[in-house]
């Protein structure tokens, strides 16, 4: 079928194989493959890598997963964050490829690191897709406690209006 851009030798037994652990890799579905295949029919210029005819047939769909670059922003981000602050993964599989390839390696990661990253995170959408269950935590954030209001009947509260007419330079009158 793609024979405009490869050779006719070049499509033998290895190159069919190649492409089918690529596609399989990819988690293509049977009825992905026929909506690329029927797509492909119509193109002037047919793809000949298999993540370009996966394309094909996911193209306008949203995908639910963040593009590289922005999981690997992500990653970093989050990853550089100190203390028990609320991180915004975004979507589990992030967590899980900042999980396996170590936090402190993503907050000091330059660009040059995303290579990397984009291996794992591909890993890990293949193993969500094929029904992997990655969940983001749920913090547990301890919060400062409100202040109690005091009740204006008790000693406290008495010291503490004295002491306030005492610093403003008014006298109160006791009962």
């Amino acid at each position: 079928m793609f024979r405009s851009k490869i050779k006719d030798e070049d499509w033998g037994v290895d190159t069919l194989t190649v492409w089918y652990i690529a596609l399989t890799d990819l988690g293509m579905t049977q009825d992905e493959f026929n909506q690329a295949k029927r797509k492909s029919l119509s193109l002037s210029w047919p793809p000949t890598a298999p993540a370009d005819f996966l394309e094909l047939a996911r193209a306008g769909k949203q995908s639910e997963y963040l593009d590289t670059q922005t999981a690997f922003e992500t990653a970093c981000r989050c990853a550089g964050m100190r203390g028990d602050v609320e991180r915004d993964w975004r979507h589990p599989t992030v967590l899980e490829t900042a999980n396996r390839i170590g936090w402190g390696k993503l907050a000091s990661a330059g660009n040059g690191f995303i290579k990397y990253f984009a291996t794992v995170y591909e890993q890990v959408i293949i193993e969500h897709k094929n029904g992997a269950n990655f969940e983001i935590p749920k913090t547990h954030r301890i919060e400062a406690p409100k202040p109690a209001r005091l009740n204006d009947d008790s000693p406290v509260a008495q010291d503490w209006e004295k002491l306030k007419a005492r610093m403003l330079g008014k006298r109160r009158e006791t009962a």
